[in-house]
């Protein structure tokens, strides 16, 4: 048969309400295509190539619905089932928004274990990086159900299910996100080609990508082109006995895992054993075990009295980095009240360790989970092999690396162009903290650039701001995240975008937060505000206007609802002022009506004024009648 579908129609697809809808596939050349849906007939021509499209007219939110496609002159015909119509989004970004909502327990139980919504649906993209453009992605239509729903994105299934419960429609998510990455390789080539600011980056790049020496590399590290280390041992982590039962590992260091061993001082990526022994109630002995690891980062090898009992990740591969680690242990191992556990953990790229979370690491009988004794605490840990710091460097750019410009668009964004959507929903930025100042301009590009793609002026846009991380500080002036927030939130200058602001649910020593359902109830409210005029306000407090009469500075405010307010009653925090010398100084703010009024002793005539600028503002309390906090801002361009 060589009549096909593009990638997202497939059974159970959600469509977008009320606006045309493309659809689009391949068949033979200059062959006639009938599309029927609903009750609605199309026809079109498979072009020379053999490529079609054609749109069917807007439909109201319903179903279920049935998509059949023909070609009436060769007899070939394709059925799509189970359609519902209502309300699509694209869910993009780096870890943070990738991040599911298993990796967030506890926060996350409850919407697990609820997760019962047919009409709530997830389509995700899986990962490839090949250089060039592409016209398909794999990935299937998934129903929300308590066994399907631990994998979906946590922030975009919050996101999607105050929808649903709000509008009374169907929500269909394209969750297509890649940890770590960078935002230009999201973006098309001819976007980023049109920015000056990355041109000899850029250029760069497309002169090495290509050539001999680089593709001599990719054959010499394996089709996914990334960073090898030559000295990597064939003989996977049996050089030493480390797996052994009866290892003495008391001269070993200590570690309370979960954690990265960079978070102990060991700043390289390499091999690195964890083991600890665990006593066993009696009852346990000759059955069964279940071990939890929690996730390793980002390849493992697990080992009870010194038999292997599981494995994850191969050769290059690093998508398991966030998976949590599952192994059984059978009976014959289980024959006294002692077990030992030891795990050999492969990182070859940026950090790696045990990384949990704590509640997932844990050992219990396979019928008796209620059962289970904790591992997460002290264990013992050494190293096999040092890689030193290694990264990706612009050397090794092109085929096989999620970073490199665009590939990430041609892989995982292109080919579900031009699928009806309402917008996108969108969590990154902390891989650009090297270059705050870049920032403003790349996000409105990727905005502009995908509405442009999609042919959608009214595309809708709503990013989350970066949340609080690193040393709590009450100001920081380099901050890099505070200049980054900064440029996420001048997006709101472009017509049809939202953001949520969630300074408030840092962690300060993780950079994946797991509080993630108020991320995506924030991102619903922005939408629902600013594209479903619900009346709701659309965010935290804005600043939006600065003025400066000797002794005192004023900042007035959008967004508030008419009441501007502390999270705690008392005077807002992580207010400071500077002079002409630009030394900033804590000063004291007060509240009158929908302004600040802020003074400090130490600065009698202030010409600027910020507040939670930091990684991590500590104390920030600003907030309005939402609730919601006020998103940082700073009065200068110092």
């Amino acid at each position: 048969m060589t009549l096909r579908l593009a990638s997202p129609f497939q059974d159970h697809a959600v469509l977008q309400r009320d606006q045309t809808l493309p659809v689009w596939g391949w068949a033979s050349p200059n062959t006639r295509i009938r599309v029927t849906l609903a009750g609605h007939e199309a026809h079109g021509l498979s072009n020379a190539h053999g490529d079609w499209l054609i749109r069917l007219p807007a439909l109201p939110a319903g179903g279920p619905h049935i998509l059949v496609v023909e070609t009436p002159a060769t007899s070939e015909s394709l059925t799509i089932t189970d359609l519902l119509v209502g309300e699509v989004w694209l869910a993009s970004g780096q870890s943070n928004m990738e991040w599911p909502l298993d990796q967030s327990r506890p926060f996350t139980d409850e919407a697990i274990a609820t997760a019962d919504f047919p009409g709530i649906r997830f389509f995700k993209v899986a990962r490839r990086t090949h250089l060039g453009p592409h016209r398909t992605v794999d990935g299937s239509w998934q129903l929300a159900t308590p066994s399907a729903a631990p994998l979906f994105s946590a922030v975009a299934f919050a996101f999607a299910r105050r929808l649903h419960r709000e509008l009374g429609v169907p929500v269909g998510i394209l969750s297509s996100s890649w940890g770590g990455t960078i935002i230009e390789t999201w973006m098309s080539r001819s976007t980023l080609a049109h920015n000056p600011d990355i041109a000899a980056w850029f250029a760069g790049y497309e002169a090495r990508a290509w050539t001999t020496d680089r593709w001599k590399t990719v054959g010499e590290l394996g089709a996914d082109g990334r960073l090898a280390n030559p000295n990597l041992p064939a003989d996977p982590g049996l050089t030493q006995p480390w797996h052994t039962s009866d290892l003495d590992d008391s001269t070993w260091l200590s570690l309370q895992l979960p954690a990265s061993w960079q978070s102990a001082g060991e700043k390289y990526s390499g091999i690195f054993w964890f083991r600890r022994t665990v006593e066993i109630p009696a009852d346990w002995t000759g059955r069964d075990l279940e071990l939890h690891l929690g996730a390793a980062d980002k390849q493992d090898i697990a080992y009870v009295n010194g038999t292997e009992v599981g494995r994850t990740g191969k050769d290059r591969e690093d998508r398991f980095w966030n998976v949590p680690r599952t192994y059984t242990v059978p009976a014959a191992l289980v024959t006294g009240r002692r077990l030992v556990i030891a795990v050999r953990v492969y990182s070859f790229l940026y950090d790696g360790g045990l990384i949990g979370p704590a509640h997932l690491m844990r050992v219990h009988p396979a019928d008796q989970p209620d059962a289970a004794l904790p591992l997460a605490g002290a264990w013992r840990y050494r190293c096999e092999h040092n890689f030193g710091v290694v990264t990706v460097p612009p050397a090794v750019m092109g085929h096989g690396e999620p970073n490199s410009p665009h590939i990430l668009f041609d892989n995982m964004i292109a080919p579900l162009v031009p699928y009806a959507l309402r917008g996108a929903i969108w969590y990154q930025g902390e891989s650009n903290e090297s270059a705050p100042h870049l920032y403003a301009r790349l996000l409105r590009d990727l905005v502009t650039d995908w509405r442009a793609q999609w042919g959608i002026p009214s595309f809708a846009f709503h990013t989350v701001q970066l949340t609080a991380f690193r040393s709590p500080l009450a100001h920081e002036p380099d901050s890099k995240w505070a200049r980054l927030r900064e440029a996420q939130s001048a997006l709101l200058a472009l017509p049809g975008t939202g953001i949520a602001v969630i300074t408030d649910l840092g962690e300060a020593a993780d950079i994946h937060p797991k509080n993630k359902i108020p991320v995506g109830e924030r991102l619903a409210q922005s939408a629902l505000s600013r594209d479903y005029h619900r009346a709701l306000v659309p965010n935290g407090p804005l600043a939006s206007a600065f003025t400066f009469n000797g002794p005192s500075a004023r900042v007035a405010f959008t967004d508030t609802d008419g009441v501007l307010s502390t999270t705690d009653g008392a005077a807002p925090r992580t207010v400071f002022v500077a002079g002409t010398d630009r030394i900033f100084h804590p000063a004291t703010a007060t509240i009158e009506g929908t302004s600040l009024l802020v003074t400090s002793p130490a600065v009698p005539s202030p010409v600027a004024v910020r507040y939670a600028w930091a990684d991590n503002p500590e104390g920030s309390n600003l907030t309005g009648a939402s609730g919601l906090p006020a998103s940082p801002f700073r009065s200068d361009r110092w």
